[in-house]
């Protein structure tokens, strides 16, 4: 009877150290594929940024202050120039106001003129009447102090009278020739004031056809004067308003242009270090403030979470993108918890959407 013989043979133990090395070795070709994988489509996917650390010593910040102080300059020449102008037209205004005071004033004065010219022409008119009235007087006075004087000669030389008499009727007889005469006077300097007032009547009724009097010629030039005088200050405050509409305009631009180069970051880092980074346009869609900075070995591999972007600050601006090459883009401003990652030659962004399709930033080390 044979004897049961177990022919089961157990595998050699080099058999099973070689599988467990094989299948290690595949899990780490398969992990190794699958991290470089993985990498490989976040190197895709993310986007690449240029790190710049701005600092108050940096020469790009100093000539911006330098240009910024400029601006301050031509503010204040500009503000200065405008108060100036504002004072010359309030001066101007009140100096129109004046003139045209002064021009209604002048216009009205022929009718003062006209009021004391109609006077003196009633009050000549009444003196010419009663020199005349005077001069009859006179005559009749004279034609009978001439019959007295002559029948004195008579009684003198009849031995009536004396010769004192007879000397005082004769100087009586002077005495009223003496008055016809100051009579004649004073009605030949009455009909000369006379013709002077119907002169000025007629140069005043006529509107120029006359000759024109002095008082008109004088106030015709004086009207004249100011009215050079009204245009000159006219075209000065035109001119005045103008510039003071060009001046504003002028301030409101340069303060236009001080807030949006103040919201730069080059122009913030004038008084603070910031931590910013140059975004192309190919790498900056989608990207904005709350998404995480990442900063790896050579790039591309072990990435850490190094902060986050804070702000992308409109308006553009052509740099070298991490490449190297000058290209478009925008600056980002950002909040790094490991500033010395700001040194990097590139960094980056991690555009993560959450489930509403908003980002889903990763947490970032406490500073």
């Amino acid at each position: 009877m044979e004897a049961n013989i177990d022919v089961s043979e157990e595998p050699p133990a080099g058999g099973v150290k070689t599988r467990i090395f094989a299948l290690v070795t595949l899990l780490t070709v398969v992990s190794g594929v699958g991290y470089v994988g993985r990498e490989g489509y976040r190197a895709a996917t993310d986007s690449f940024i240029a790190p710049i650390i701005l600092s108050p010593d940096n020469d790009l910040i100093v000539q911006s202050k330098i240009k910024l102080n400029e601006l301050y300059v031509e503010r204040a020449k500009a503000a200065a120039e405008l108060e100036g102008i504002e004072s010359n037209l309030a001066a101007c205004e009140k100096a129109i106001g004046r003139l045209k005071q002064l021009q209604t004033r002048t216009e009205n004065a022929l009718v003062w003129t006209k009021k004391v010219n109609a006077g003196q022409a009633f009050a000549g008119t009444a003196d010419l009447h009663t020199l005349a009235e005077q001069k009859s007087l006179l005559a009749t006075a004279l034609a009978q102090q001439d019959a007295f004087s002559r029948a004195a000669r008579a009684d003198l030389d009849a031995g009536l009278i004396s010769r004192t008499d007879y000397a005082k009727e004769v100087q009586s007889v002077g005495q009223v020739q003496l008055g016809l005469l100051e009579n004649e006077r004073m009605r030949l300097q009455a009909e000369m004031q006379m013709k002077q007032v119907m002169l000025a009547q007629q140069s005043l009724a006529s509107g120029g056809g006359a000759a024109p009097m002095p008082e008109m010629i004088n106030r015709e030039d004086q009207m004249v004067r100011v009215e050079l005088e009204l245009l000159k200050l006219e075209a000065e405050q035109r001119t005045q308003t103008a510039e003071r509409t060009l001046l504003r305009d002028k301030l409101a631009k340069i303060d236009e242009i001080s807030a949006q180069l103040k919201g730069r970051p080059i122009f913030r880092a004038v008084e603070k270090s910031m931590d910013v980074a140059f975004v192309p346009y190919t790498q900056i869609e989608g990207m904005h403030a709350g998404e995480v900075v990442y900063d790896c070995v050579w790039g591309l591999f072990h990435c850490k979470a190094v902060g986050s972007i804070a702000e992308i600050v409109p308006g553009e601006v052509i740099l070298p993108d991490p490449w190297g090459t000058q290209t478009r883009g925008q600056y980002a401003v950002l909040d790094l918890s490991r500033h010395e990652s700001a040194k990097s030659k590139s960094l980056r962004v991690r555009l993560e959407k959450g489930p509403q399709g908003t980002s889903a930033t990763m947490p970032v080390a406490a500073k």
